[in-house]
């Protein structure tokens, strides 16, 4: 048994990042993540409200976990992704927009719209070909690299390709990784771990800091994630069964169209290939 919770289940990540006192958590998260150096690092933020999230049709209530702003405005948004999802990136991408463009909804002009950034942890590989942990998304001039639309920026963590064990911890980033990949491992916080952040993260996944309630709620997020992804595979073996018996049945059909061409009796190609009579005389 892990002495930690999951950070990734939907229940203790929200508990990590949207209480008002851990927003310190947040800010050194994203300073750590998206490398934000001097006059850009965060020293503020408000944890904006979940009816400000847009909300879709069936899965999670909403795609996007976590939503803040900074003190210049910019406003971020976090995510856990668990479930591999086909359509994630294009849906990452319309909910980033949303973000944007409910500026404007709220009576701010167009000169006064806001930087929004997307920032998803995901449990899968997002982008195969590429080797790197994170990765960073902005619109370019194709030929000379200039970020003039500057408004719309997305960082994706692939948690399955860090490789980093406990000893080769080094920065910040790091040790933020390391906490959400490794957490069922973890006995203690990591050696060398000083950031008082990070030590107090670990001390949130602890399950004797958790109440009843809060417990109740992190185990039914795992057996409704487990008994989702259950379905789907289920869904998945039966699609591909019918998909095997589809091709055995279209096999038997080139094999009796051959047949008789050959000038067969239908009898003994219902036989051999065990179509029907009407399949016979259909084909």
């Amino acid at each position: 048994m892990s002495r930690y919770l999951d950070p990734t289940n939907d229940v203790a990540f929200k508990k990590l990042f949207l209480l008002e006192e851990h927003k310190h958590l947040l800010i050194s998260f994203l300073n750590s993540v998206l490398d934000l150096q001097n006059k850009r690092r965060i020293t503020k933020i408000e944890i904006l409200p979940p009816e400000q999230t847009p909300h879709i049709g069936g899965g999670k209530t909403s795609i996007l976990d976590v939503k803040c702003t900074d003190e210049r405005g910019v406003q971020y948004v976090v995510e856990m992704q668990n479930k591999k999802l086909p359509d994630f990136l294009k849906r990452s991408q319309y909910y980033l927009a949303h973000t944007y463009v409910s500026q404007s909804l709220k009576g701010i002009s167009h000169l006064e719209l806001k930087p929004v950034i997307l920032l998803a942890i995901a449990n899968h590989n997002l982008f195969p070909d590429k080797n790197a942990v994170i990765s960073y998304h902005k619109t370019l001039d194709l030929k000379t690299y200039e970020n003039d639309l500057e408004d719309f920026s997305y960082a994706f963590i692939e948690l399955p390709k860090f490789k980093k064990k406990e000893n080769e911890l080094v920065t910040t980033q790091d040790k933020w990784i390391y906490f959400f990949k490794n957490w069922s491992e973890s006995r203690n916080v990591p050696p060398g771990t000083d950031e008082p952040e990070i030590i107090e993260a670990y001390s949130a996944m602890e399950e004797f800091n958790w109440t009843l309630g809060e417990k109740e709620a992190y185990l039914k997020a795992n057996i409704a994630f487990t008994e989702e992804h259950a379905l789907k595979k289920e869904e998945f073996e039966k699609g591909r069964e019918e998909g095997r018996e589809e091709g055995r049945e279209e096999e038997q059909r080139k094999i009796a169209k051959g047949m008789l061409a050959l000038g067969m009796l239908k009898d003994q190609v219902m036989k051999i290939t065990s179509l029907s009579k009407d399949e016979l005389e259909r084909l």
